[in-house]
């Protein structure tokens, strides 16, 4: 079977040669990343003037890098995933608490989209549909999702930029300050989370909890949770740091995002209701 090339590129400016692997990783809507570029050199799925390439390969002007379709099977995991908005080139999902958004794991977010989202018109869609983002695995709401190689980069892209808004709603112990902001280094790399309270549950047996509207920046590994727990405010159901839970699971949820469309450039803002877990909280 003759090999399909899904992305096509000239170099048409380059002062000086540079590797291969150097290059694609940012010129290239497949592999946005240099990772993501040296994964597919991996999987002799890149060719460099008709010749497959190895990463110690050199490029200059004129040169012509193309992007072979992927031969990879992907396992389908059957969940119903409620779809919040979809069209040719993204989509916005719901994750719910418990679910890997993507991994070596065959249950995960990633594997159900295919049975749950419409394939792609465009011609330079993606072989599956691809999360741009994650959420914990405990925590829920709007998920981010890419269809098109165009939406992977440009929505990739917003993300980096920290122009891509995401409120989240937090029931946490105790009883916090109206509005907070925590900065606070995650494993040596800057982070910023932003809180406002929304309301204050009192509480003689579990020493009250707020209610909380938590904006972050960066988006680091459960950046959230480890902000909240260093201002004595953990999230209630947080096995990262373990308090008496009076309900169940974890009470993070993303329920507002907002961003710019990868095609149209038109900023779109997505809303849902917060899970029934936390009405039942309140009551």
């Amino acid at each position: 079977m003759q090999p399909v090339v899904v992305e096509s590129h000239i170099i048409e400016s380059l002062e000086e040669s540079v590797r291969i692997s150097d290059y694609g990783g940012s010129h290239l809507l497949m592999t946005p990343s240099r990772n993501s570029f040296k994964k597919a050199i991996r999987a002799k799925r890149v060719l460099l003037n008709g010749e497959l390439a190895d990463s110690s390969r050199m490029v200059k002007k004129g040169d012509i890098i193309e992007i072979l379709l992927s031969e990879e099977v992907y396992p389908e995991h059957k969940i119903k995933i409620e779809v919040i908005y979809e069209d040719e080139y993204m989509a916005i999902v719901n994750k719910p608490a418990g679910l890997l958004t993507s991994g070596n794991q065959h249950r995960t977010l990633a594997n159900a989209l295919t049975t749950n989202l419409n394939e792609s018109k465009e011609k330079a869609r993606l072989p599956r549909p691809n999360p741009v983002h994650r959420l914990d695995r405990s925590a829920s709401g709007l998920l981010i999702i890419a269809k098109t190689m165009l939406a992977q980069k440009d929505l990739s892209e917003q993300l980096a930029a920290y122009t891509v808004d995401k409120t989240y709603r937090v029931i946490s112990h105790g009883l916090a300050e109206k509005t907070g902001t925590v900065d606070l280094p995650i494993k040596e790399k800057s982070a910023q989370t932003q809180y406002k309270l929304i309301k204050t549950i009192p509480s003689n047996k579990y020493g009250g909890f707020s209610i909380l509207d938590v904006n972050i920046k960066q988006g680091r590994k459960n950046q959230i949770r480890v902000h909240l727990h260093s201002l004595g405010h953990t999230v209630v159901g947080d096995l990262l740091y373990p308090r008496e839970n009076p309900g169940k699971g974890l009470y993070l949820h993303c329920y507002e995002l907002t961003l710019n469309h990868p095609k149209s450039g038109e900023k779109m803002t997505f809303e849902m209701d917060l899970p029934k877990k936390f009405k039942d909280f309140l009551n």
